[in-house]
């Protein structure tokens, strides 16, 4: 996030190079998941357990803006690491530490998205009535705790312009957890369900695919039998008597194909399937 909105970030990797650089699958060379975290990032590798190596990072540190870390809690003080050591090298730092549990619980696990999912019950809340309340299997807590980190460090930065001072900023997986399961605990605390209806989770099958209707309209969709018809027809028929839905795409390698995202989506230097930068600055 910051990369895209101008930052240039630098990344620090253990010696011999992230591993998940060679995970598969590969795109042009590279592991495909390295590329979706890490697109656009420049690398320095440094063992950060050598004190020459740490003062290398320190070098780097004193001509930076932000330094962004998720180590385990305690970790960065015992490097040397942390807000007050650095903030000694460079004055004007904002030293952001993107954690798991914000020093809420005691003894607290490994701060994974996973765990933080499965300790706020985010699992149950993000799958509708009538599912099993599992994880998401994408890690939603990581993707909003990325966000939540991205607004720190802007909000740092501002304060830092502001004062000339150093700014020490803190996010988390149970902060983003927080903003997540705000809506669902409102529901429950005025006695509403705080599962929300499938809705377009539970898709259509026509003669040739799927199709999927919106929250709103999928329960009036049900009474519609679109199994014979084609799925152009089909949505037709739903759109007809009112009804919002779309086709669904099963193949993800059609996407980058498909017309309704000839513009969200395109190819990086790597040939993967990227999405533009959203902001446009002058």
């Amino acid at each position: 996030m910051l990369g895209l909105l101008g930052a240039r970030v630098v990344r620090i990797e253990p010696p011999g190079g992230d591993p998940l650089r060679g995970m598969p699958p590969a795109c042009g060379g590279t592991s495909a998941r390295w590329l979706a975290l890490n697109r656009g990032k420049e690398a320095v590798e440094i063992d950060i357990k050598a004190p020459g190596d740490r003062s290398r990072l320190r070098e780097l540190v004193a001509g930076a803006d932000v330094f962004v870390h998720n180590w385990a809690p305690g970790r960065a003080a015992a490097l040397e690491l942390d807000a007050e050591h650095l903030t000694a090298v460079n004055p004007s730092l904002v030293h952001a530490y993107t954690g798991g549990w914000a020093g809420r619980l005691a003894d607290a696990p490994m701060g994974t998205d996973f765990m933080a999912q499965a300790r706020t019950g985010a699992g149950e809340a993000v799958h509708p009535a009538g599912e099993p309340p599992v994880p998401s299997l994408m890690t939603l807590l990581d993707v909003l705790g990325g966000l939540h980190g991205t607004e720190a460090v802007l909000a740092g930065l501002l304060l830092r312009e502001r004062t000339g001072r150093a700014v020490r900023v803190e996010s988390s997986l149970l902060g983003a957890a927080d903003t997540l399961l705000a809506s669902a605990l409102r529901r429950a605390a005025s006695g509403a369900d705080p599962r929300r209806p499938a809705g377009f989770r539970h898709p259509l099958r026509t003669s040739d695919g799927w199709i999927a209707p919106s929250d709103t309209c999928a329960p009036a969709a049900t009474a519609y039998d679109v199994s014979g018809l084609c799925t152009g027809d089909a949505l037709d028929q739903l759109r007809g008597h009112g009804l919002a839905a779309t086709a669904v795409t099963t193949d993800l390698a059609a996407l980058h194909h498909d017309p309704r995202l000839s513009g969200p989506i395109g190819r990086d230097a790597h040939g993967a399937p990227a999405v533009p930068d959203p902001w446009s600055l002058a």
